[in-house]
């Protein structure tokens, strides 16, 4: 989601507006602290993590967030973790051995990309610097895939374009390397990796807008050297809020063209097969999603494309 398509859609409003209830197996158990749009997600153990992006709208003056809200979905409570060190939005978020890890992402409303990287560990009061990326490869908007001690970095875009290449970060070593380039370029694509230790990476953005959404599937295996082509999604589209859900890639609403989407559809990798699943309760793009047991946690975002943040909760529970 970018200024380009963003300024298209958006439109007066004084407030965020009621979402409607949602319906199993969509639930709305709580609503975040603060409005949030491009923030980075990911799962810690079984807590929402939700970091940084957009907590005004762009009538109220655009503000980049450094906080950091975390969600028990045991204890339905929230509470905060130290500010992360930069304002960035569309961050990569990771989470590994109790510590979260912040890979880049982009600056400001110019939407600069960056390679800075930082890590939480457990417990800790601050963030500390790590390897940043190497100098050229900075992103955000990258799909990321977390594979103790790999953390990958799918595409992206950088401050001028969305990227083919895609990257590895050791937690070990501290250290970057790249993978094989994706067969195009694409922003906000969806990722995960299976237990054969291959890629799966699906849509995105051919641009840094939503006017070329993509439906292409790729699968890299373990140690190949190309990505190879799988069943396309049924729904073009970049941006969806996904996760890992019983081994199925699971891809929530997003963004096309000029609208925000709340179609649903998994990705089988065993099978190639795309499934339909029930629609969200009211479009979302513009947020990232974690997959915490069997439920997809899908935290803010905005009902259209246009700078408009919610505090929405929107949860998909699965059958294992």
């Amino acid at each position: 989601m970018k200024v380009a398509v963003l300024l298209v859609a958006t439109v007066a409003c004084d407030g965020p507006a009621a979402a409607p209830d949602a319906a199993p197996p969509w639930t709305a158990p709580t609503t975040l602290p603060r409005l949030s749009l491009e923030s980075g997600v990911t799962a810690l153990g079984t807590r929402l993590v939700v970091l940084g992006g957009f907590d005004t709208s762009l009538q109220q003056g655009l503000h980049i967030a450094t906080t950091v809200n975390t969600y028990d979905t045991l204890a339905d409570t929230w509470a905060t973790l130290p500010d992360a060190p930069v304002a960035w939005t569309h961050a990569q978020l990771a989470a590994a051995g109790g510590a979260l890890y912040l890979l880049g992402g982009l600056d400001g409303t110019d939407f600069v990309a960056r390679g800075d990287a930082f890590v939480l560990p457990a417990g800790a009061a601050a963030w500390t610097p790590i390897a940043s990326m190497p100098p050229g490869l900075e992103r955000g908007s990258a799909a990321v895939v977390v594979s103790p001690p790999h953390v990958f970095l799918l595409g992206g875009a950088s401050t001028t374009a969305a990227l083919a290449t895609c990257l590895d970060y050791d937690l070990m070593t501290d250290t970057w390397t790249e993978l094989p380039p994706l067969p195009s370029p694409r922003s906000h694509a969806v990722a995960i990796r299976r237990q054969d230790g291959s890629l799966i990476i699906a849509g995105g953005l051919a641009t840094l807008d939503a006017s070329q959404p993509l439906a292409e599937t790729w699968m890299l295996p373990l140690g190949g050297a190309a990505w190879l082509p799988r069943r396309a999604m049924p729904t073009a589209r970049g941006g969806c809020a996904s996760g890992n859900l019983g081994g199925r890639l699971v891809c929530a609403g997003g963004e096309a063209g000029v609208g925000a989407l709340s179609v649903v559809e998994a990705y089988d990798s065993n099978q190639d097969l795309w499934l339909t699943e029930p629609e969200m309760p009211s479009p979302r793009a513009g947020t990232q999603g974690a997959a915490i047991g069997q439920k997809l946690f899908v935290p803010g975002g905005a009902r259209t494309l246009a700078f408009e943040p919610t505090d929405t909760l929107f949860v998909l529970a699965t059958t294992p």
